[in-house]
């Protein structure tokens, strides 16, 4: 088998199993009131980062493609594996919200440093690294504020009501 058709096929098969470990961490809820179209809209945008940059790859890069595409796929599966990192969360004394707000820092710690590497070991411009961590910093905004519109009474683990009064409208 061609390295560009191993390493597309691998890049296929990481991208499938991340947005199957994602959708399937989304559905959880984990003490989040949602909605079946917040959490098809949450997958969406947890995709679309990976999906721009993917076709930036693909358009713009002239050797290597399929390389770092594959590298890129592989950080994509990191953060999605580190989301089971909420499991060993609650062995230690913390809310629900501290749970998910952990293993969401620690998924998005992964997929930076692995991005990173790709983008090293690839020997590409910093500038991808760059351009991926503002997709990633949209992306987060838009989870927090559009899809989920997260706030402490949106959690389900009797939130302290003056704390979910310092976000009512």
């Amino acid at each position: 088998m061609p390295a560009n058709t191993r390493n597309a096929v691998t890049a296929i098969i990481y991208f499938a199993v991340s947005v199957m470990i994602t959708a399937w961490f989304i559905e959880q809820k984990f003490g989040y009131a949602v909605t079946p179209d917040a959490i098809l809209l949450s997958n969406i945008v947890a995709a679309i980062k990976w999906v721009v940059m993917t076709i930036a790859a693909m358009v713009l890069l002239q050797t290597n493609k399929w390389v770092f595409i594959r590298r890129m796929a592989f950080a994509c599966l990191a953060g999605s594996c580190a989301m089971f990192s909420t499991y060993a969360f609650r062995f230690i004394p913390v809310s629900s919200w501290q749970q998910f707000t952990y293993a969401m820092a620690f998924a998005l710690l992964m997929m930076t440093v692995f991005f990173f590497k790709a983008v090293a070991n690839t020997r590409l411009s910093l500038k991808w690294f760059w351009v991926w961590i503002a997709i990633l910093i949209i992306s987060v905004i838009l989870q927090v504020k559009v899809v989920f519109n997260l706030h402490p009474s949106l959690v389900t683990n009797k939130v302290s009501p003056a704390i979910a009064s310092c976000f009512d409208t």
